[in-house]
């Protein structure tokens, strides 16, 4: 976990304005040696994307509905477990689903919060492309609609959304007049379209006509497709891009990366964000 925590060190001090992570288990352990260490700067700031949903999956099928509630739970505090399964407890007694949903958010983000460097800042939650996604297919932005409100409310920090579908997501959010002057969309952009639904060319033109853009670009290099200097030299040309997210395996690849998106990102005005590293440490390397 040591590499692991370097990298993002290594990342900051060369340029990195914040970091994207998924509610890993792991991720959890990170910021909380990135704690102790005492080196992150004032104003870092961190976009968890919630839920982990592949390791809900696994703890399910591994452990049944009970286990995955007792893992969970297990990451919070006494007082903010009493109060989730208070709410959530409650929600389910009057089958309130949105009720259901608020615990679980406040749920998930309690332990990461407590863990978090003094002086990183919370600058968004998102939600994960599973189930932003699935709402676009669904035509249901009630959900997000709810997400969105209790982030503000409870958090107040702007709600955010991962999606792989930008024209889609945006149309629906127009069509319901649900103001996205604060909402944070993180989603695909590179030259080969990868990841970009329904279309690269569909895509770009919704970015363009958004007049008030916070839109973070991820999967800039497609996977590993395209080199970093041909990924650069298109992000570079798109109008109304907030930042870019990009994942890095070491301190020299973090170094180097950051240090050219910092030139670049100086000029236009746009934020820089690690992602989770390249390389995630074992359970075992985690734990010892």
């Amino acid at each position: 976990m040591k590499s692991v925590v370097e990298i993002i060190e290594t990342a900051a001090s060369s340029g990195a304005t914040g970091y994207t992570f998924s509610t890993h288990p792991l991720n959890l352990k990170i910021l909380s040696a990135l704690q102790d260490s005492g080196k992150i700067e004032q104003g870092f700031g961190l976009y968890p994307v919630l839920p982990y949903a592949q390791g809900y999956v696994r703890l399910a099928n591994e452990k049944g509905m009970k286990g995955l509630v007792d893992e969970t739970l297990s990451r919070l505090s006494l007082s903010d477990k009493a109060k989730a399964v208070f709410k959530g407890g409650l929600s389910a007694l009057r089958l309130d689903p949105i009720g259901i949903l608020k615990a679980y958010v406040d749920m998930e983000l309690a332990g990461y919060l407590s863990e978090k460097p003094v002086n990183a800042t919370l600058r968004s939650v998102l939600l994960h492309e599973v189930v932003t996604d699935l709402c676009l297919g669904l035509r249901d932005v009630h959900l997000l609609d709810v997400f969105a409100q209790h982030v503000r409310e409870k958090y107040h920090v702007s709600p955010g959304f991962v999606t792989y579908n930008l024209a889609n997501f945006v149309a629906l959010f127009r069509k319901e007049g649900l103001s996205m002057k604060d909402v944070v969309i993180m989603t695909p952009f590179n030259s080969v379209g990868f990841q970009m639904s329904p279309s690269r060319h569909s895509c770009e033109s919704c970015l363009s006509a958004l007049p008030e853009s916070n839109v973070i670009a991820m999967s800039i290099m497609a996977g590993g497709y395209l080199k970093f200097n041909e990924a650069m030299d298109y992000i570079s040309s798109l109008p109304n891009l907030s930042g870019v997210a990009v994942g890095v395996s070491s301190k020299e690849h973090a170094h180097n990366t950051f240090m050219k998106l910092r030139t670049i990102t100086e000029v236009s005005g746009q934020s820089a964000q690690i992602s989770e590293p390249v390389k995630q440490p074992s359970e075992d390397e985690l734990f010892e």
